[in-house]
């Protein structure tokens, strides 16, 4: 027990290490050969036109939709497999005992999507390291800091809808976030306004979904002034530009990246129904219906720009109670504004995928270490979550829990309890959180 009490950390890294490992191989999504084929085009093609050129394979569009940092991301993934089995021929050719079908397990299709799903999965050990750095930060006393540590930790490589999002199903909703908690953590406490910025950028270029961080995080850095904002803005757009660079042609300009950013990334990502898959307050309407988020609603506007009204209210609320005039005296408040703002975009932004409900959960994590009405909300969440990430891909096929959320009480019951739980949690403001 002296053993394990002294070194519990590094068994709960291990073991989080064992259930991604034990799952990584054994399915993965749809959408992982979308990753595959871009990986495939760009060692086979080059860089050049990507985006402007249709994959040499479709599984769910014609022309890639992830930004250039994904791309690069799977670009190095894809050779794994080749190297991995020059090294088990080897092994396999000098030592007699060595298993031989490890070798023809490592040529299969599923063993080049495990190798896909790594980035994904070093971002869940990236995130645990970010929080050890914040709860450094946060006022603990020692044997409180290292029960923070433990179960921070805990959270994050044991909770089903972290591992069942990157180890098992294959996607990288985790690594924007890794980036975008870097760049809050340089802004608060190291005041590193350029690199706080070119970090927020990294995670844009891998998927667009920061953009639901954007409001409070703009807030938060305009108080640091006009020139550190316009220095910021500068270096940003260099690296936005460079990321792009090698995937552009002769007949591009400096514009050309936030145009292809635009229109081949952010307007291609998202089906464009109502909702797509999340269990929120669209889907109450809706429900799984394929009505488009561009057809009117009310009052003639569409869905969309109802959607964009109601996030906006919520925004300025959240902003107007939890952190004007507190940028300098609470970090865990504006925690606490980054979960709830990125609650209230998964629940009225229309398009929203059910893998969204990951963006709301690390910085409700921070805020929860040191606030148990808090934790009990982040429990209630992951579950959500997960059972949210099962509805669209439920797999291994678990019969009774897959009725449960496929059926039409089940998921307008999730959706509802979500949506009344943010009101709860927006009304109560400041009272039951301190």
């Amino acid at each position: 027990m002296h053993f394990i009490k002294r070194h519990a950390f590094v068994l709960i890294l291990l073991l989080g290490l064992f259930i991604r490992l034990l799952v990584m191989f054994h399915d993965y999504s749809w959408d992982v050969n979308n990753h595959i084929v871009w990986a495939k085009d760009l060692h086979n093609r080059g860089f050049e036109d990507f985006y402007t050129t249709q994959s040499s394979e479709v599984y769910a569009s014609l022309y890639p939709n992830y930004p250039p940092l994904a791309m690069f991301f799977f670009y190095l993934s894809y050779p794994l497999p080749k190297i991995i089995f020059s090294v088990f021929w080897w092994l396999n050719v000098h030592i007699p005992f060595f298993p031989s079908k490890l070798v023809f397990f490592v040529q299969e299709r599923a063993f080049l999507a495990a190798m896909m799903k790594i980035p994904a999965i070093i971002a869940d050990f990236g995130i645990v390291w970010l929080i050890s750095l914040f709860i450094k930060k946060i006022k603990f006393s020692k044997a409180a800091a290292r029960r923070a540590l433990l179960l921070g930790t805990s959270l994050i490589l044991f909770n089903p809808a972290f591992f069942y999002n990157s180890a098992y199903w294959g996607q990288i909703d985790l690594i924007p976030i890794f980036f975008v908690l870097t760049s809050v953590y340089l802004l608060l406490y190291k005041k590193n306004y350029i690199l706080s910025g070119i970090f927020f950028t990294l995670g844009l270029l891998i998927k667009p979904t920061p953009i639901v961080y954007l409001p409070i995080y703009l807030f938060i850095f305009l108080a640091g002034g006009f020139k550190k904002t316009l220095m910021t803005f500068v270096a940003s757009a260099i690296v936005f530009i460079t990321a792009f660079a090698p995937f552009l042609g002769k007949a591009y300009d400096l514009f050309s990246p936030f145009k292809i950013y635009f229109e081949n990334i952010i307007q291609a990502q998202s089906i464009s129904f109502v909702t797509n898959g999340a269990f929120n307050m669209w889907l109450l309407i809706t429900q799984f219906k394929g009505i488009k988020s561009s057809e009117p609603f009310l009052l003639i506007a569409s869905y969309d720009i109802w959607g964009y009204i109601f996030v906006g209210i919520m925004t300025y609320l959240i902003i107007d109670t939890l952190i004007r005039g507190k940028l300098r005296k609470d970090h865990t408040k504006i925690f606490y504004a980054f979960f709830l703002s990125s609650f209230a975009c998964f629940l009225f932004l229309t398009k929203m995928h059910e893998r969204y409900t990951m963006l709301m959960l690390p910085f409700l994590l921070l805020f929860s270490l040191k606030n148990r009405y808090a934790f009990k909300i982040f429990i209630l969440l992951s579950i959500f979550s997960f059972l949210n990430l099962y509805h669209s891909w439920a797999v291994p096929k678990i019969d009774i829990l897959f009725r449960i959320v496929d059926s039409r009480t089940g998921y307008m019951l999730f959706s509802a309890g979500a949506v009344l739980l943010f009101f709860n949690l927006l009304r109560q403001k400041t009272k039951k959180i301190p």
